[in-house]
């Protein structure tokens, strides 16, 4: 079990700040015509047919929606070990409210790339920017966000994100994290791209890219298992990610989603990574409360 968490003030907090405060700018400075992992998600879904517009704009009879599911997961950790888990996949939504997974009405904006459990409110959300902030529980054993089955220590990780849509297909975002329980697992910046491609009126693909900022502190704790640097750790990137994803709607309530995603390590965690690609996937069946 890990050790009972001591809240106490770090400075990176003072980055989280700063992120709010940019995103409250970036809202506030929105014009009046603007009718949202990876973090470069692709926000746009299929306009162009009736089928998957009336899934994706079902209005929902109660404001609680909920999701479950299951999905097989895969990945090449930081110490070249492979691993394949079978996870369930719980999501509830309230209002602006978010815990887990995207909800039916999101469903069409998430690719599961880059994507994390987490609880989520919704501070901005219209047809081009979308603000939000987040809450998750990370392990830091396995580098990977709490599903209540890991054992090891765990932080909280606190997230600003800021999406903004540039046209039906494109879309750039941006994530600020901080480790909120200062456990050593830093700070965090990434910025990307994404690309959304309908491909049908039930299905979707979607590509996204982007680069990993990070502090010293956050390296140091996800790759602790590899040789050490030459080299004290620093802050600077870390590695680019791209992936892809595809989701098909076999009913209103019911759908799947495959995808595939790789990180190639950049500055000093090229140096200690024992592959040049480090990748990982999912493949997953939903149900929708509608």
């Amino acid at each position: 079990m890990p050790d009972t968490p001591t809240f106490r003030m770090h400075p990176g907090l003072w980055a989280l700040g700063v992120g709010g405060l940019l995103a409250w700018s970036a809202a506030s400075g929105a014009t009046t015509e603007t009718p949202p992992q990876a973090q470069a998600e692709p926000e746009t879904a299929p306009t162009t047919t009736t089928s998957t517009t009336a899934i994706a704009s079902d209005a929902p009879a109660s404001r609680w929606l909920y999701t479950l599911g299951v999905k097989l997961q895969g990945r090449e950790t930081a110490y070249a070990s492979t691993s394949l888990t079978l996870r369930p996949v719980l999501g509830l939504r309230y209002g602006r409210w978010r815990i887990g997974h995207p909800t039916g009405t999101e469903w069409l904006s998430f690719s599961g790339y880059r994507k994390e459990s987490s609880l989520a409110y919704q501070w901005r959300e219209d047809e081009r920017l979308k603000v939000g902030f987040s809450l998750r529980v990370q392990n830091l054993q396995d580098n990977s966000s709490f599903d209540g089955f890991s054992s090891g220590q765990n932080t909280l990780r606190g997230r600003v994100s800021v999406n903004y849509k540039l046209d039906r297909h494109w879309s750039l975002g941006s994530d600020l994290t901080q480790d909120l329980m200062d456990r050593g697992d830093g700070t965090t910046l990434s910025v990307g791209a994404s690309y959304g491609l309908p491909l049908s009126d039930r299905s979707a693909l979607s590509f996204s890219a982007g680069l990993n900022w990070a502090t010293a502190d956050h390296w140091a704790t996800q790759w602790r298992q590899a040789p050490a640097p030459a080299e004290p750790w620093h802050s600077g990137l870390g590695s680019l990610g791209m992936g892809m994803s595809y989701r098909y709607a076999l009913t209103p309530q019911w759908a799947w989603f495959g995808t595939l995603g790789s990180l190639r390590p950049l500055g000093q965690v090229q140096t200690v990574s024992p592959r040049s690609l480090n990748w990982q996937g999912q493949l997953g069946l939903l149900y929708f409360s509608r």
